[in-house]
Formats: C-alpha cells, sequence, structure tokens
C-alpha cells in the first residue's frame, strides 16, 4: 500500500522542488499565508482561505502525480480505441502520461498552479486521475489534500528560503513517481 506517506511527500518533495525554481510562485505562496495568518501558526479554519496553495499543489500532483501506473479489469468486453479488450483482461493504464498530455493540459512540462484556479476546477478536475475515480477512487483524497497544505504552509512558516541543496532531481518510477536525488536546503537569508 502506498497510501498516505509515499504519495504525500513524493507530492512535497516535488512542490518544493518546483519552488526553487519558481520564486515568484514561492512569493506568492508566503503572502498568501502571511495574509491569512497574519504571522500565527496555521488553523484548520485557515484552509479554504488558502486557495493558491491548494493551486501549487493540484499542479504537482498533476505534472509528477504519484500513481504513475495503474491496472484495472475489463468487466465486459470493449472497444477502446479500435483495440478489442475482453472480459477479464488486465489493463496497465498511466495516470502519469495523461496528466502530461498535451492534448489535455497544454504545454505540460510547464509548473503552472493557475491552471487550477477555484472557477476552473470542475473543468479540469475531470482531466485529473491523481486519486482514480469511480468506484476505485481513493478514500482518503480529502485527508491528502489537507495533509500536504498544513505541511506545505508549515515549512513556508517556519523557513524564510528555499533553495536546492543538489542536482535537480530526475523522475524515477517505482509505486510512485519520485525524485531520483533531492535536496533542499532551508536557510534564512
Amino acid at each position: 500500500m502506498n497510501a498516505a506517506i509515499e504519495t504525500t511527500a513524493t507530492t512535497l518533495a516535488w512542490t518544493l522542488y518546483e519552488l526553487t525554481r519558481h520564486p515568484e510562485i514561492e512569493q506568492r505562496l508566503r503572502a498568501e499565508l502571511a495574509a491569512v495568518c497574519n504571522g500565527r501558526p496555521l488553523r484548520q479554519e485557515d484552509l479554504d482561505r488558502l486557495p493558491y496553495v491548494r493551486q501549487v499543489l493540484q499542479e504537482a500532483v498533476r505534472k509528477y502525480g504519484p500513481a504513475w501506473m495503474v491496472t484495472r479489469t475489463a468487466t465486459r468486453d470493449l472497444d477502446l480505441g479500435g483495440h478489442h479488450i475482453p472480459q477479464g483482461a488486465d489493463i496497465v493504464w498511466s495516470p502519469y502520461l495523461h496528466q502530461n498530455d498535451p492534448a489535455h493540459f497544454p504545454e505540460p512540462a510547464t509548473f503552472d498552479p493557475d491552471r487550477w484556479p477555484p472557477d476552473r476546477v470542475p473543468t479540469t478536475r475531470d482531466s485529473l486521475f491523481a486519486f482514480g475515480d469511480g468506484r476505485r477512487k481513493c478514500i482518503g483524497e480529502n485527508f491528502a489534500w489537507t495533509e500536504m497544505q498544513i505541511i506545505l504552509a508549515t515549512i513556508l512558516q517556519t523557513w524564510p528560503r528555499l533553495r536546492l541543496g543538489s542536482r535537480p532531481p530526475r523522475p524515477q518510477t517505482a509505486i510512485t513517481v519520485k525524485p531520483d536525488k533531492l535536496a533542499i536546503a532551508f536557510g534564512t537569508s
């Protein structure tokens, strides 16, 4: 089982990496946190008032989706893109490839949290499958979003500066799409 620990950890690792590459995104996050929390620790009721924190995490999930490959079993005969799939066949599918497909997400290599403003989420949500869908949808999705928002906000409130302390990581597929090597330095200057 790869839920709750590895998936959130890898998403946060990729998020921190992207913040070291995009200081303007990091500053926008810090400004949102300062406006909402005014120097005090994050509270549960603050989470809904931090839409940009959520957008940044959604973009990390889209670009580096923790589940890179899933399997399903066909419950009936079907035609899939001109290929006959018999009932009972195992199907291997990649949400990671889907979420990096320019047909669904223009310029997929670009880290762009502005893909996810609250007024667009219902339309873009139909293309984001990091937590699955239907009866196999991850039961912990809401917990994961809350956990990641709290951790990211806490890191940003605790350390005033992030910088990459290693070479840029390369995606490595195991159970999740994780960085092969990543060191983030937290500093005060």
